[in-house]
Order: structure tokens, then C-alpha cells, then sequence
């Protein structure tokens, strides 16, 4: 699985909202609004793809964020990111460009996806709004996007992606938690969280 593909994934389903309004874009704008309003966030995510499943935990706060998960482990303290992929078995220093920051911190990615996507809703018989988001831009790693927001929970409960290169993820959230209180260090990289001697390799 590529690295930026779950980036881009997770990124996208740690929103909820306190919508009731039908139409589509209001729905995704009160997905922001009420992160803007939550503080800190945690949640436990599960993503399956070409029958694999990998079990996570993030949390948020504004645009920090930490990940942490068998494959990828990443901290972004609104400045500096590391991020371990157990592909390459190394830790890569970066400070991302605003582009690059819609690849892997969540706040960035919705509204990028939002201001570049045509959208659409229905309402499911399983009392969820199917939210689809198309980009419109050619390059973008995105081909399709389906968010299933419970009606009555009112928070993102399974995504599903179809990606540029048509490989499909399907992402489950769990636990989500708001109001939740971070350490500074918590967004910094913890060396204890890698395998020992991991090599670090400072991109910026």
C-alpha cells in the first residue's frame, strides 16, 4: 500500500458533523465547522485493501496530528513531520508544503477535497448519508470518494476510496473521542515507537 494513499485515506474520515441540512456541500462544511470546534480528537480506524486489513489509532489537534499503526507511524507538530513506513523501514524528516500537508495532515485534506470535488448526496435505507466525491483534478491520487455520515450519530462511520491507480480501501472508524487534551510532545517524534536502530533521514 502506498504510503501517500493512506495519508490521504485516514485524512478524510475524522470529521463528524451536527448537520440535519440535506444538500451536500453545507453538509461538508459543518464537517469542518465542528472540527474547528472539537479540540483534540482521537479515534481508531480500520482500513482494509487487496485483502489486507491494518488496524490504527490517530489523534488531532488543529493541524497537528499523530498516527500510529503497524505499517505507518507519523507526527506532525504543525511544522516539522516524521513519518516510519515499515516499507522502507526508515523515518523521513520533511517539513511539507501546504500541498503536500493535503497528503497527510486530515484538516488540509478535506477542505482541499472539498473546494476541488464535485459532490453529491443521497440518503441510504441504513439511515446514512452517502456523501460521493468526485475530484476534478486529473493528477489527484483520489478517483472516488464515498463517506457514510450516520443520520442520527451524525459522524462519518465507513469510507470507501477508489484510487487513481483503481486500487480500493474501505475505512472504518471507531471510538471517536472530542475534547480530548495533548502533550506538545505528543505531535513530536518518539524513537520508542519505531524499531531499534531505525535509520532517520533528514529530508528538509
Amino acid at each position: 500500500m502506498k504510503l501517500r494513499n493512506i495519508f490521504t485515506i485516514i485524512s478524510l474520515l475524522l470529521f463528524s458533523t451536527t448537520a440535519t441540512a440535506q444538500n451536500a456541500s453545507n453538509v461538508l462544511q459543518q464537517v469542518i465547522d465542528t472540527y474547528n470546534r472539537s479540540k483534540g480528537i482521537s479515534a481508531d480506524y480500520v482500513v482494509t485493501y487487496d485483502k489486507t486489513t491494518d488496524r490504527g489509532t490517530i489523534v488531532m489537534e488543529g493541524s497537528k496530528f499523530r498516527i500510529l499503526s503497524t505499517d505507518l507511524k507519523c507526527w506532525y507538530d504543525g511544522k516539522t513531520q516524521w513519518a516510519y513506513s515499515s516499507m522502507t523501514e526508515e523515518v523521513n524528516i520533511t517539513q511539507p508544503t501546504q500541498e503536500e500537508l493535503q497528503l497527510s495532515n486530515p484538516y488540509a485534506a478535506l477542505v482541499a477535497f472539498k473546494e476541488s470535488s464535485s459532490v453529491s448526496m443521497v440518503t441510504t435505507p441504513h439511515g446514512q448519508y452517502m456523501l460521493s466525491l468526485i475530484p476534478q483534478d486529473n493528477n489527484s491520487d483520489v478517483k472516488l470518494i464515498q463517506l457514510f455520515v450516520g443520520t442520527k450519530s451524525c459522524q462519518i462511520e465507513k469510507a470507501s476510496f477508489v484510487m487513481a491507480d483503481n486500487s480500493q480501501y474501505t475505512v472504518v472508524v471507531e471510538n471517536y473521542t472530542t475534547g480530548k487534551k495533548f502533550s506538545k510532545d505528543t505531535f513530536q517524534y518518539d524513537s520508542k515507537q519505531v524499531p531499534a536502530g531505525t535509520q532517520v533521514v533528514d529530508l528538509r
